[in-house]
């Protein structure tokens, strides 16, 4: 639109006469005057109407798109702080709203609904600032992230959705039809991470994952973003876990440069990073001290339960080293794919880790194997028909440094430092075994 200027310009366009458009947020008709706030994509502005102006908005709901032309005026708000308005000296109705909407998302405290109510009226819902605030956090995550990896001289790559086998083995994948023959929807970008470090060293992506996940729970979704990380050429874990903690304070730290008022919005603060490394501790010792701390015994499990994450990087992480965050390695065999690279000073184990943060999981990496014979033989041993990765076996025939990487889930990491309840709160248009739709 031809000297629209957006919301956010006001303040430097004070006494001046304007143009804004946007989305009528809210609308006070009084019988001499009245307001309308006007929402556009960087904020809301509150429009000073005539009579006449309040009559163009009857039988019209909120979400009319509208635009005002009008002076500039500076006013004090009840908090102290600066506020401006337009004083409108004509309004036009660009596309008019006359259907009530099917849940309300103009109060300030967000919306009053349940979350299943929410995601059925998604279409409408993600335009309330509470909504909107969390992706413009994720946003910003993905911008610090490739930030970050650009500033290495990583190369980004474009990964595919469809695989001809199971990329991870097991049973939660999906199957489809594919011309007569049977594909599935990738459950990572692992495979083909690999293929790409052996021409660059140094990749990343953005992938789509999914997972035929058979349960409805705050934890759940069958369809999810990755960040991924693959390096060639590394001679310890360590390089992984240094990217890994760098890639998540330049996320962080984007965030709090482009999102202080969408985490106003959502009145939330970021999560402890602390000024030391993020701790690195044994899966071993982690399930030992969280035994000793809470009585709770599950050191012969070979994972990490919820409720352990959430202990150990919520009070154990923030109380002794100044973080949300903590790095567990030593992961034994069963819980890691066929590609992880078996530990060879301790026998069943890999050199694999986990990054637990804020209270969960965010991500999950380590070393690979880049020998094709005890690749063939651990494909064999995990069940799986090394036939069906051909490809990537080929890989290790051909030339394979010693590498590694990692992958971030993307919504799970929204979830968290936002302190969301459910991932799908934290998911643009989530699917699970329940919903598909909008």
């Amino acid at each position: 639109m031809q000297n629209r200027i957006l919301v956010k310009e006001c303040a430097s366009h004070v006494a001046k006469s304007v143009t804004v458009a946007g989305w009528l947020h809210r609308l006070r008709n009084f019988s001499k005057f009245g307001f309308a706030l006007l929402r556009d994509r960087s904020g809301i502005v509150q429009i000073v109407l005539t009579a006449e102006h309040c009559q163009l908005f009857q039988g019209l709901q909120n979400e009319t798109i509208f635009s005002a032309t009008g002076v500039v005026v500076q006013k004090p708000s009840r908090s102290g702080a600066i506020e401006y308005e337009i004083q409108a000296d004509t309004i036009q109705i660009i596309s008019p709203v006359t259907h009530q909407l099917p849940i309300e998302i103009n109060k300030p405290e967000g919306i009053d609904a349940n979350l299943d109510t929410i995601l059925d009226n998604r279409v409408v819902s993600v335009r309330a600032p509470q909504i909107r605030a969390i992706f413009r956090v994720q946003a910003a995550l993905l911008k610090g992230y490739r930030t970050y990896m650009d500033a290495q001289g990583f190369t980004e790559c474009m990964f595919p959705i469809l695989a001809g086998a199971a990329s991870e083995g097991g049973s939660e994948f999906f199957k489809l039809d594919y011309f007569g023959r049977t594909a599935t929807l990738t459950q990572s970008a692992q495979l083909y991470k690999q293929i790409m470090m052996a021409v660059y060293e140094g990749v990343y992506g953005i992938s789509y994952s999914f997972r035929a996940e058979k349960f409805s729970t705050s934890r759940h979704l069958t369809e999810f973003n990755q960040l991924e990380f693959e390096l060639g050429f590394i001679e310890s874990q360590e390089e992984l876990l240094i990217h890994a903690e760098r890639a998540i304070r330049s996320m962080l730290r984007m965030v709090e440069e482009e999102c202080k008022e969408e985490l106003n919005t959502l009145q939330t603060t970021l999560p402890l990073l602390g000024e030391n490394a993020f701790p690195r501790i044994d899966l071993s010792e982690a399930l030992q001290i969280y035994k000793d701390d809470t009585g709770i015994d599950e050191t012969n499990e070979p994972d990490l339960s919820p409720a352990a994450e959430r202990w150990l990087s919520t009070e154990w992480a923030p109380q002794h080293h100044g973080t949300s965050f903590v790095f567990v390695t030593g992961w034994p065999e069963i819980k890691r794919p066929f590609y992880a690279l078996p530990d060879p000073t301790r026998p069943g184990y890999t050199v694999t880790f986990d990054l637990i943060g804020n209270g969960s999981e965010l991500a999950s990496g380590g070393l690979r194997i880049s020998n094709y014979e005890q690749q063939i033989e651990r494909i064999i041993k995990k069940g799986l028909d090394p036939s069906d990765f051909n490809d990537y076996t080929m890989l290790h025939k051909y030339g394979i440094p010693p590498e590694g990487g990692f992958g971030l889930g993307l919504q799970r990491l929204t979830q968290n430092i936002l302190k969301l309840s459910n991932i799908k709160e934290a998911t643009l248009f989530p699917r699970d075994v329940q919903r598909l739709c909008p």
